[in-house]
């Protein structure tokens, strides 16, 4: 039988459960050079696990002289990003349904904790059919201190009523990793768009290349 430390996991949304990462940067791009905006390749990769308000504050930092309506262009991107998703161009990532599947089918907790917004959020998963496998949802407009705080994950925790030390929490970024490791829960990277770096490493209990290896963690009790 699995080992019971854990009680269930944490899941970040974009790009830990749904493949969506390179396709918002490019929307974000497309959206934006339509407007006569830079590359903006580098700061939205600096920007990934924020919230829309930090993502905001950091587009404008470096490329505020050339954006008059950034509501404009982050509404443009929401349409390529819907289109995309709505047909079938973004998919789950890989182990990720059998890892739901597996967690349900043997009793565990499930939660999702992203900076994306609640609407998005339940669209994407709605039409991939993974809603079904979370018991909790936080999304971002539910956090005034997004990540890296910890305050999305321990939201988390309390929703699902069970301690953060009992607790497996998955992403993918730097900023979603720092939230997750100082909320105290058991931290697992699984990259993306982003290669560990040192620090990261060092708040990271796990880094595997699929999801789906997280189920070892509740055979050997991470170890």
């Amino acid at each position: 039988m699995p080992d019971r430390r854990f009680k269930g996991v944490v899941f970040d949304m974009d790009g830990v459960i749904i493949d969506t990462e390179l396709h918002v940067l490019e929307c974000w791009n497309e959206a934006a050079m339509n407007h006569g905006v830079p590359d903006m390749t580098e700061v939205l990769k600096q920007c990934i696990g924020l919230n829309s308000q930090k993502t905001d504050d950091l587009i404008l930092a470096k490329f505020g002289e050339y954006i008059d309506d950034l509501e404009q262009i982050r509404a443009e991107k929401r349409v390529l990003i819907k289109e995309r998703i709505e047909s079938g161009k973004v998919l789950p990532k890989p182990g990720v349904l059998e890892i739901l599947t597996w967690l349900k089918e043997n009793g565990y907790s499930t939660a999702l904790a992203t900076s994306t917004s609640g609407n998005a959020a339940r669209h994407e998963l709605d039409i991939l059919d993974l809603s079904k496998f979370f018991d909790v949802m936080i999304t971002g407009e539910q956090i005034p201190n997004g990540k890296p705080a910890p305050d999305i994950f321990l939201a988390a925790c309390d929703a699902l009523k069970i301690d953060p030390e009992e607790l497996i929490g998955v992403e993918d970024s730097y900023n979603g990793i720092k939230s997750c490791h100082a909320a105290g829960l058991y931290t697992v990277m699984v990259p993306d768009l982003l290669p560990p770096t040192d620090e990261i490493r060092a708040l990271a209990d796990k880094i595997y290349d699929n999801v789906l290896c997280i189920k070892e963690l509740f055979s050997q009790g991470g170890s």
